[in-house]
């Protein structure tokens, strides 16, 4: 019997919210209900809140965000490249077309998340903690999952050449639509994953067996 996919709950937001203005922020600030819309820059903060906050058009700049949290939170054409956000807590979260390029997420700890359509190549997710998280359309190259916890994780038709999965089990996880010819595994990880026949001599290769085509 096919194992039934677990729904993805999305943020829940009021549908009236008001601009927040951040200016600087502070180890332990809390920021509720609410919409930035404004550039923030580079900050460098612990321990910080958000609850029911969109986030649209926003830079991070090279932020250091660690042990931070998101709870119903969407970002959206955000830019949070090179942003730190190790050892953070997301619940029910989204982003929207954002800029993920080499973003920190080890140590995380991810329910109910959402990346759709965001180029993330060389993103960290080492030791983190995925649960009924979703990437879609999303460029994952050389991005890094070691160690991680996958418990239904969804990668669709997301692009995931050189992904490194070492010493992350794949079993269960359905990869037959995405797009890849190499990936960084380990025998024993890779089964019970899901793949479509064409990925199979790919992954038969990576183990050093030789495929012969008549």
């Amino acid at each position: 019997m096919k194992k039934k996919i677990r729904a993805i709950h999305s943020p829940d937001l009021p549908e009236d919210l008001e601009t927040l203005e951040i200016n600087e922020l502070e180890d332990g600030a809390v920021y509720e209900i609410g919409r930035i819309e404004s550039t923030i820059g580079t900050m460098s903060a612990k321990n910080i809140q958000f609850s029911e906050v969109y986030v649209k058009g926003v830079n991070f700049g090279e932020s250091h965000l660690p042990f931070s949290s998101w709870v119903d939170v969407v970002f959206e054409k955000c830019d949070l490249s090179n942003v730190k956000l190790n050892g953070a807590r997301f619940n029910r979260v989204e982003f929207r077309e954002c800029k993920l390029v080499g973003t920190d997420f080890d140590e995380a700890v991810m329910r109910d998340v959402q990346f759709i359509d965001c180029p993330a190549p060389y993103s960290l997710f080492n030791l983190t903690e995925l649960c009924d998280v979703r990437f879609d359309l999303c460029l994952l190259k050389e991005a890094n999952f070691i160690g991680a916890a996958l418990d239904n994780v969804q990668f669709g038709t997301s692009t995931i050449q050189e992904v490194q999965f070492s010493d992350t089990s794949l079993k269960n996880v359905d990869l037959s639509q995405c797009q890849f010819t190499f990936i960084h595994i380990k025998e024993d990880d890779l089964r019970g994953a899901i793949i479509s026949p064409e990925q199979a001599a790919s992954l038969i290769e990576v183990f050093g067996l030789i495929v012969k085509y008549d």
